[in-house]
């Protein structure tokens, strides 16, 4: 039987909240039978086991119910974000093999695909017509901060699978504040319906205060970016999160922050590392934020190792490739065997970050290979950089990287947001770092409106590097 049909249907037994928005609540039962009439309704519409669906649909509880309705017919899915470009969507759907459009708002005129208007008929029934099954594929993609996304191909049972990581979704009220269309949070809200928990969704069109929506649907649990991070921790009215588990994970949080968040906003403060390519690996609890910004112990069933560059296993404390083996996790990049065959081997699989494990088990990650800057023989974390570059008062966000140089082979150099208006000039900010960091420090500094990032907030080096050649 279909696996998220089944948490639907087994739960839809009970009184269970399943979704909150701040003018509609859905139990679990309301939700099957929605689930039953989109179903029904993409059936009505020549959607198959064998359709493979692009869709863009921006309004997030009609997003989810879609999905699982596509999931129920055991079809394919994949999201063209409303707020990509039509040549992304173009893309994809070649890539993808795309053949029916599925859209909210208006037909998709940019393609030669069919397209069909997400309308379902309330008046339909199929409860005795379908016989869910596993079959359904859910299209993610890879962050592509470093190149062109890859696709990746999970099916049901491997998005149940990572869904047992977080067993403590059956008891939340689970918001995230990146869209549905967005990567991990259509990911993210599969987990919540398989563990029974309830998905609650922030409109702020409707609801303009953030924290007082937290309190009037008694958020539990509430999953940022570290962009998000900051701006709670100088909110006027953070003590609201108090009682709040805070998450965040896709980017480096510093000790510096984690530290300022636990100590004025929440000390339920998690922090995930994650892949797309796995799902979750591990969690940074409360009680393990250190100065090494810690990513906490491997999650249940997660293997992790660190190998040298012949491939050998190191010993604890010593930095070296992270190779994971994750319940749930792809075997590969769809129709990209080359990529595959360098990151997926012998079962293991080779994100390209760089770290260690602790004698206490957790995990430090350094950041990614292919960013490592190598100045004259010696290793450069970027993070090293960012992370004492944030600690500037006038310093909001950093990004480091390192451009080539015929003498040195790279030299450290760095982007930098301000948090305010100020008189600080580059080459102060490269003095004062360079008392910190030494021969690591930055040689300039350019001073940005906004660090190039992608739609879920990670840093686009690929950008940056850019304007250092004009």
């Amino acid at each position: 039987m279909n696996t998220f049909y089944r948490r639907v249907d087994h739960f839809s037994k009970t009184s269970k909240m399943a979704i909150l928005t701040s003018d509609l609540q859905l139990t679990y039962r309301d939700l099957k039978e929605r689930v039953l009439l989109g179903a029904e309704y993409l059936s009505q519409h020549g959607v198959t086991s064998n359709s493979i669906v692009g869709m863009t649909v921006r309004d997030e509880v009609e997003h989810l119910v879609a999905s699982l309705s596509l999931l129920l017919l055991s079809a394919k899915k994949i999201t063209l974000a409303s707020y990509e470009s039509s040549k992304m969507h173009t893309d994809l759907c070649i890539r993808s093999g795309v053949n029916q459009i599925l859209t909210l708002d208006e037909v998709c005129s940019e393609t030669h695909i069919p397209s069909l208007l997400w309308r379902p008929n309330a008046q339909a029934n199929m409860i005795n017509q379908v016989e869910p099954s596993d079959m359904g594929h859910i299209f993610l993609r890879t962050s592509g901060t470093t190149g062109k996304p890859n696709i990746l191909d999970f099916n049901q049972q491997q998005l149940g699978l990572q869904s047992e990581r977080h067993p403590e979704y059956g008891n939340e009220v689970l918001l995230r504040l990146a869209s549905i269309e967005h990567n991990n949070s259509i990911r993210h809200r599969l987990y919540c319906v398989y563990q029974g928990g309830t998905n609650a969704f922030f409109d702020k069109n409707k609801d303009p205060n953030l924290l007082d929506f937290i309190q009037k649907q008694n958020v539990t649990c509430l999953d940022v970016s570290r962009m998000h991070l900051d701006s709670l921790l100088n909110s006027n009215d953070r003590e609201k999160l108090k009682s709040v588990k805070v998450r965040t994970g896709g980017s480096s949080v510093p000790f510096s922050i984690r530290k300022a968040f636990e100590k004025s906003v929440s000390e339920n403060l998690y922090i995930r590392y994650a892949t797309s390519e796995t799902g979750a690996i591990s969690m940074a609890v409360p009680g393990e934020h250190d100065e090494d910004a810690c990513s906490g112990k491997p999650l249940k069933g997660v293997q992790v190792k660190i190998i040298n560059s012949k491939g050998e296993q190191v010993s604890n404390c010593e930095p070296g490739q992270i190779g994971l083996v994750v319940p749930g996790m792809v075997k590969g990049y769809l129709n990209n065997a080359a990529q595959t065959s360098e990151r997926f081997i012998d079962g293991w699989f080779y994100p390209g970050d760089i770290g260690f494990i602790r004698n206490d088990g957790c995990l430090v990650v350094l950041g990614r290979g292919d960013d490592t800057i190598i100045m004259n023989g010696l290793n450069i974390f970027p993070k090293e950089i960012e992370d004492i570059l944030e600690l500037h008062p006038d310093v909001l966000y950093a990004a480091a990287i390192g451009i080539e140089s015929r003498i040195h082979g790279n030299i450290p150099v760095a982007v930098v947001e301000l948090n305010s208006d100020t008189k600080l000039t580059p080459q102060e900010l490269v003095s004062w770092a360079k008392k910190f960091l030494g021969l690591k420090s930055p040689k300039k500094i350019i001073f940005v409106p906004h660090i190039p990032r992608n739609s879920q907030g990670k840093i686009l080096r690929k950008d940056i590097h850019l304007l250092f050649k004009k």
